[in-house]
């Protein structure tokens, strides 16, 4: 496993930083564990066999426990920076996953892998980052400073160090490649899990209903049963791994020791060299080990960062302007020639030209799969047509910021949301107009005082709609674009909707709908059969 993706320093500017921050402090300890390893053998062999009073050794205690004290704080300013730094690029790349999934087709990402990727990715990322990275820089700087020290002390202490240490990483690297099937296969349960129980919690009143609650539930067992079965499976690799590498770090100390002794015992070493060495032994495995520990945090952090990066790259919605964003101004808005494929599929609309006029009612028929929502979608610039223009006051749509232009569009969606909260809350915002006087002309008023729970608990699906189409009356855009207004509504409540849309001063509508009653008095009625616009009809009455 490499220790970085190359997707990750690239986008994410302050791995660099970070890593020189672990690369610094991985040098320091190098340094202050050699010296206080030297320092202790000196006060070990001059206290114990030379005889040295208090006093005498006064300076070496002194020095060794500053020493020490550097060397704790050296490993306390590296966690605690690392992990500070870590939560700040993990946040600021939860910002850039979220800004990027707002921007790509809707559909395109399910909720559940969004979540997953941001939450739960994010939290493996800010962990790998954290203590993954420092612990490969303290791999890669203490070890070799160690030998070099041994090796300039005694050569043969050096040679077994240096022909022991690789096992470390080789049996690392062999117990690895099981565990990032075994990781992959993990986050991939998570992911199931996720979504299946995300859908079952929002289709609740459905599956009781239906009386489907005991069927999903054993189905939500299943899943959590499979993540289960993988996480265990990856901790039981962890333990072996610990096993083994601690098996051969200790089995690297012995061999040192075994030489150690026996150059003692002749004379070929001295005393204070030896007892160094024998200390240095499991600080030289040490961090290999402590690299081995992390290493499936490390795998974690890993295939979370590759679903980060494959979220961050993919493509748009619609292009981003070619030169300088154009400034917007809303006018007539024209589409010659449209067609729009989803990822090079047959054709959703087709040479579909259209003339919507400011202030004027346009009204969109067809049967379900016709395209309206695929026509709305292309005034939003959810959709990039795959052919023909579109032009906004006789300027290309597609030269204009997308952000730019939807804030000149009020939209009310096939499947709409509402913010969790005091209604009034859920339909105004500090850029709206009077929410009140819109819900009332919607036959929405009674309904401010209630609260709105998550997903539009305690609300039904007409009530979310009602409030749904008041917060986009209330909102000051030109431009209104409604995906069937009148879905889920009684005869009472659909007929106010359509008298509320008849009566909008100075607002250009346009509505996608099956309701025919909404045609009543529209300026332009456009209908739409297999993605054709089949004739436009003029006010009709």
């Amino acid at each position: 496993m490499r220790a970085t993706d190359s997707w990750l320093p690239r986008h994410v500017p302050g791995v660099h930083r970070l890593l020189a921050v672990a690369g610094l402090s991985a040098a320091c300890a190098a340094v202050l564990t050699i010296v206080q390893v030297v320092l202790f053998a000196h006060v070990v062999v001059a206290g114990f066999l030379q005889h040295r009073g208090v006093r005498e050794l006064a300076p070496s205690l002194l020095c060794l426990a500053a020493v020490a004290v550097a060397r704790a704080a050296v490993g306390w300013a590296r966690d605690v920076g690392c992990r500070v730094m870590a939560n700040r690029m993990v946040r600021e790349l939860r910002g850039r996953v979220l800004r990027r999934l707002v921007r790509v087709r809707p559909g395109r990402v399910t909720a559940a892998e969004a979540v997953t990727a941001a939450v739960d990715g994010g939290e493996a990322l800010e962990i790998y980052l954290a203590r993954f990275l420092p612990q490969v820089m303290t791999a890669v700087l203490v070890p070799p400073a160690i030998l070099g020290w041994v090796a300039f002390h005694d050569v043969l202490s050096a040679l077994v160090m240096l022909v022991t240490l690789p096992l470390i990483p080789l049996f690392g690297a062999l117990i690895g490649r099981a565990t990032q099937a075994r990781t992959r296969a993990r986050l991939r349960a998570l992911t199931r899990m996720s979504g299946h129980f995300l859908d079952v919690v929002t289709g609740l009143p459905t599956l009781r209903a239906y009386r489907r609650g005991r069927a999903q539930a054993e189905t939500v067992a299943d899943n959590t049963e499979r993540y289960r079965r993988e996480t265990m499976g990856v901790l039981r690799v962890a333990f072996l791994s610990a096993f083994v590498l601690e098996l051969a770090a200790t089995l690297g100390t012995a061999l040192v020791a075994v030489g150690i002794g026996l150059r003692l015992v002749t004379g070929g070493l001295g005393l204070d060299a030896g007892l160094a060495i024998l200390v240095l032994a499991p600080e030289l495995y040490g961090p290999l080990r402590g690299l081995a520990a992390e290493y499936h945090a490390g795998a974690d952090g890993m295939a979370a960062a590759r679903r980060i990066g494959d979220l961050l790259a993919l493509p748009p919605a619609v292009p981003p302007p070619g030169g300088p964003p154009r400034p917007v101004r809303f006018g007539v808005v024209r589409l010659e020639d449209v067609t729009v494929r989803y990822d090079g599929g047959p054709p959703v609309l087709e040479d579909v030209s259209l003339e919507i006029r400011p202030g004027e009612r346009t009204v969109v028929l067809g049967e379900s799969g016709a395209g309206k929502s695929t026509l709305l979608a292309v005034l939003l610039r959810f959709v990039a047509p795959s052919s023909g223009l579109i032009t906004v006051d006789g300027a290309d749509l597609s030269a204009v910021d997308p952000d730019e232009w939807r804030r000149l569009v009020a939209w009310l969606p096939q499947r709409p949301r509402l913010r969790p909260g005091p209604a009034l809350q859920a339909i105004g915002s500090a850029d709206s107009r009077s929410p009140v006087a819109a819900a009332e002309l919607v036959g929405a008023g009674a309904l401010l005082h209630r609260t709105v729970g998550e997903n539009g608990a305690g609300l039904s699906a007409g009530e979310v709609r009602r409030l749904a189409l008041a917060r986009a009356l209330a909102r000051p855009a030109p431009l209104l674009l409604l995906d069937e207004p009148t879905a889920h509504l009684d005869a009472a409540a659909a007929r106010l909707a359509i008298d509320a849309l008849r009566t909008l001063p100075g607002r250009t509508v346009v509505v996608a709908t099956h309701d025919a009653r909404l045609a009543e008095g529209a300026d332009q009625v456009v209908e739409l059969a297999s993605g054709r616009a089949q004739r436009g009809a003029d006010a009709m009455t």
